[in-house]
């Protein structure tokens, strides 16, 4: 995984479609039954996967499944539909510009900690109004949680069964409990101090705002609100920075591939598209089987703990014509946001981030490539796959193009 997500996913592809591991959980391979996972909540249960992710409230609409996973969609969807964040595009162009050009006349620069962390952290205290000063500390809590719950290849811990009973626990495992328990809690007194500071206000120039103003019979009480915002906290923060760190790490390989998308930017959004296809972030979604199921002929049984594996699923060839290449035209459905009802929340306002950020560099800095000796390579175990540190070079505006 951290050198070659193609080796890893074809190993997993090979060993067909619903795999069981050693441990008992189940991993879902194939693209059709990956979907069809995703679009039965009533078998593949997103709320009691989710019971446990640091946070002391459930993690609003993700940790709910329908009829209740239903009202949130519906409360939030006009926020995030592609119309209402379109609102917000000229602010993240602006950003995104503003941390481009404090890079270009350098030469030189490490991709991941100079934009691709800075960025999607800047647009979410922006979103929600929270002071700019505060985004290295939102990224070492971000950064904390997502490094110790690892990758979801194992049953997650119950927080509250394991502390009640912490003397098995081993040493490190229990260490690891009380970071989790401990950054969950410092985040949370973060954001409910934040919420009830602007009830005091009526703002409405940030989603929180037309949130907090909200009157109407389904509207969104603090605690869930706060729920949502933890959770923004931790996708919204790392699916962008990580879809950066792995999509230029391609680019900048790939001499072609950027030249395509500096000489005609209008094939941006399947550019886009096609890298969260071929390398996303997410490689897993966790779920619980409900009652026993019977998937691609493999038995699951009710409670089984059971990874969707999207990122393999996107490199299915029965669903995607020669998955292992990259097409940056290719106008082809993936499921790195996920599908059915769970569809991640936040999918278009990450692709426009996504597509701003690639069309603003790409204006500003046509011709880039690897520092010399750099082999990116993603950090694993962990919550998704993210390239932490990527060294580019690139002519700066008075010398010649390489």
């Amino acid at each position: 995984m951290a050198d070659s997500r193609t080796a890893a996913y074809t190993l997993l592809r090979d060993a067909g479609p619903v795999i069981k591991r050693h441990h008992g959980v189940y991993m879902i391979v194939s693209s059709d039954a990956s979907e069809f996972a995703l679009r039965h909540p009533e078998l593949f249960s997103s709320r009691q996967a989710f019971d446990v992710v640091g946070s002391p409230l459930p993690l609003v609409p993700i940790a709910f499944d329908p009829p209740e996973h239903t009202r949130y969609r519906r409360i939030l969807q006009p926020f995030f539909s592609p119309r209402g964040i379109a609102s917000w595009q000229p602010t993240v162009g602006a950003l995104a510009g503003e941390l481009i050009d404090s890079l270009a006349g350098r030469g030189e620069c490490d991709l991941v900690a100079e934009l691709a962390v800075p960025l999607p952290a800047q647009v979410f205290l922006t979103l929600f109004g929270l002071p700019l000063a505060d985004r290295d500390q939102l990224t070492f809590w971000k950064d904390g949680l997502i490094r110790d719950f690892g990758p979801p290849m194992e049953p997650a811990p119950d927080l509250a069964a394991t502390a009640a009973k912490a003397g098995p626990v081993p040493l490190g495992g229990r260490m690891r409990l009380e970071r989790v328990m401990r950054l969950g809690a410092e985040l949370y007194e973060y954001l409910a101090s934040h919420i009830a500071r602007r009830r005091q206000h009526e703002d409405t120039s940030d989603l929180l705002g037309q949130l907090l103003v909200d009157t109407s019979d389904e509207r969104l009480d603090d605690s869930e609100i706060l729920g949502l915002s933890f959770l923004f906290v931790l996708a919204g923060l790392e699916t962008v920075t990580s879809a950066l760190s792995t999509g230029f790490a391609l680019l900048a390989a790939r001499p072609e591939l950027r030249r395509q998308l500096a000489d005609d930017p209008s094939c941006i959004p399947n550019a886009v598209e096609e890298l969260l296809r071929f390398d996303g972030p997410v490689v897993f979604v966790p779920r619980i089987a409900t009652r026993d199921v019977t998937l691609a002929g493999q038995l699951i049984p009710a409670g089984a703990h059971v990874n969707v594996a999207v990122a393999v699923a996107d490199r299915d060839p029965a669903e995607h014509r020669d998955p292992d290449e990259i097409d940056l035209r290719r106008q082809e459905r993936h499921q790195a946001f996920g599908v059915g009802p769970h569809r991640c929340l936040g999918s278009h306002l990450a692709r426009m981030e996504l597509r701003v950020t690639m069309a603003e560099w790409h204006r500003r800095i046509p011709e880039y490539q690897l520092a010399p000796g750099v082999t990116p390579r993603a950090t694993w175990p962990s919550g998704v796959v993210s390239i932490p540190s990527l060294p580019l070079v690139f002519p700066r505006p008075s010398e010649p193009a390489r």
